[in-house]
């Protein structure tokens, strides 16, 4: 039975994700292409102008710097929204329907349900992820620009796991919320640690810094892994790790009592 659901519920979000997977990677793949013209511009900036620029982390000196600052940074938020928005549907939207009411009168364990939904939001972020990579990748094919493969895709791993963090707290956000909410609601997970990360960066106060870590925006920064090869931020990892997990064990909880079938 676990099969049959997951089956199912795969094919009704494959549409969706691959919408957004390839509206996404697309956005991306101009970006990249236009690394040569843009490059060119900055040939012609004044020296003036790049002594300002220097100081908000200067002209990017290859295509990979490019990308970490103008095109892997939108694809972190609007894939985060998509992670987000992923996460709470599959749980939303079955209940919406009152699937979940007809299907469970056929005694199958809620536990079966549960694992089926995480077994798909991984499937489906890992989609979201490889499309993201191998378009971004063909964008660099396509220019011809030297870059280096392994800091590209090392970006790529924490960027998926930042994703699957993202769709689980949609996930657990609409196991605590009622069923009417609407879906709309989940971008107040991405947007806000989007925020905080960047702010972190911007402040000189210990404590606002510190917040950083709670933030799986931090981890997967694609300026401090392509552009400046900061040391892997292992605190924001293991601190969002751990939340998750929490949470999810608690989501299992909140599941089991969630909808009882009259």
């Amino acid at each position: 039975m676990y099969k049959t659901l997951l089956t199912m519920e795969f094919r009704r979000n494959l549409k969706s994700t691959l919408i957004w997977s390839i509206g996404v990677s697309t956005m991306i793949y101009l970006i990249i292409v236009l690394y040569p013209m843009v490059k060119d511009i900055y040939a012609q900036i004044p020296e003036e102008l790049m002594a300002i620029m220097a100081q908000f982390g200067g002209v990017p000196e290859d295509v990979l710097e490019y990308y970490a600052t103008e095109g892997a940074m939108m694809l972190q938020l609007f894939g985060a929204i998509f992670a987000a928005l992923l996460g709470f549907n599959l749980i939303s939207t079955f209940e919406k329907e009152r699937l979940a009411e007809v299907i469970y009168t056929q005694g199958i364990p809620k536990k079966t349900f549960y694992l089926s939904k995480l077994s798909l939001l991984v499937i489906m972020v890992l989609i979201f992820t490889i499309i993201n990579a191998l378009i971004g990748y063909l964008g660099f094919i396509t220019i011809d620009e030297r870059f280096s493969f392994g800091d590209y895709m090392w970006f790529s791993l924490l960027n998926g796991i930042m994703y699957l963090y993202t769709a689980l707290l949609g996930f657990i956000l609409a196991l605590l919320l009622d069923k009417d909410i609407k879906s709309m609601v989940a971008i107040a997970i991405p947007l806000p640690l989007y925020i905080l990360a960047i702010l972190s960066t911007l402040t000189d106060n210990d404590w606002l810094k510190a917040l950083k870590y709670v933030s799986p925006f931090t981890f997967s920064d694609p300026v401090a892994i392509l552009k400046n090869q900061d040391p892997f931020e292992y605190i924001s990892f293991l601190v969002f790790t751990g939340l998750t997990l929490v949470g999810l064990v608690y989501g299992y909880y909140r599941y089991q009592k969630r909808i009882s079938v009259s």
